[in-house]
């Protein structure tokens, strides 16, 4: 009888482990079926953590750098990918994806004949926040494009588990120093830093890109009211 009651005890705890894992795929924010533009994309949103980032064999006339990328898939934020890790290739005119510097980010990816591709410059660092959320500080590019179109998206203050902060100054590709400005309330300066303050968390992350560069690139929006592609580098975020 011991027996049978361990063993039922196993298998159920089996069971419950199996359907968490499948509730865990299921993405935080779902597809809205009656928009063309949606229900046609192919985008993965995902919040990750890198695994590998190397470059592509360069080849004569390439306009951009290449580079292949493997990263452990922590939450679906977007669209249906069923693997805990996927790889992707991300591409970049300036250099190496500055991505790739992050340990954990929020990754935007379309596929396309069975294989993945980086949404180009489109990403977020993210951070876990006190109340086990993910967060991003305040990201200036989105707000200024996204507004306009309208998103009631707002900046709010953000409790990271850990200080997020920025440096100040950098060396550019020629090795020259280049100050970098944050704006005020959203970060505060302390010694050669500035520690992030305010930002948003992933579903409004999420919401910037829609309502903003994913939407002129017709990833999103009235299919007949035609965009011009953006394309926005973050600077200092």
């Amino acid at each position: 009888m011991k027996l049978f009651v361990a063993l039922t005890a196993f298998f159920l705890l089996l069971a419950f482990a199996g359907h968490s894992q499948t509730l865990n795929k299921r993405p935080l924010i779902a597809k809205d079926q009656a928009n063309e533009n949606e229900r046609k994309n192919r985008l993965f949103v995902f919040i990750g953590e890198k695994i590998e980032v190397k470059a592509l064999p360069r080849k004569s006339g390439d306009f951009d750098n290449g580079f292949r990328a493997r990263y452990k898939v922590l939450l679906p934020v977007y669209g249906h990918y069923a693997a805990d890790t996927i790889e992707f290739n991300a591409y970049d005119h300036y250099g190496t994806p500055p991505f790739s510097s992050y340990k954990n980010v929020m990754l935007f990816v379309s596929e396309e004949k069975g294989k993945y591709y980086h949404e180009k410059y489109q990403f977020f660092d993210v951070y876990k926040t006190k109340n086990g959320r993910w967060a991003s500080p305040y990201a200036e590019d989105d707000y200024q494009h996204a507004y306009n179109n309208h998103t009631t998206v707002k900046p709010e203050k953000i409790e990271f588990a850990a200080e997020v902060a920025y440096p100040l100054k950098i060396k550019d590709s020629q090795g020259k120093e280049v100050i970098l400005s944050y704006p005020r309330p959203y970060f505060k300066t302390t010694g050669d830093k500035a520690v992030a303050v305010y930002g948003n968390y992933t579903e409004d992350l999420f919401r910037l890109k829609k309502e903003g560069v994913l939407t002129a690139r017709e990833l999103f929006g009235n299919k007949n009211k035609k965009q011009q592609p953006v394309e926005l580098q973050k600077i200092g975020n």
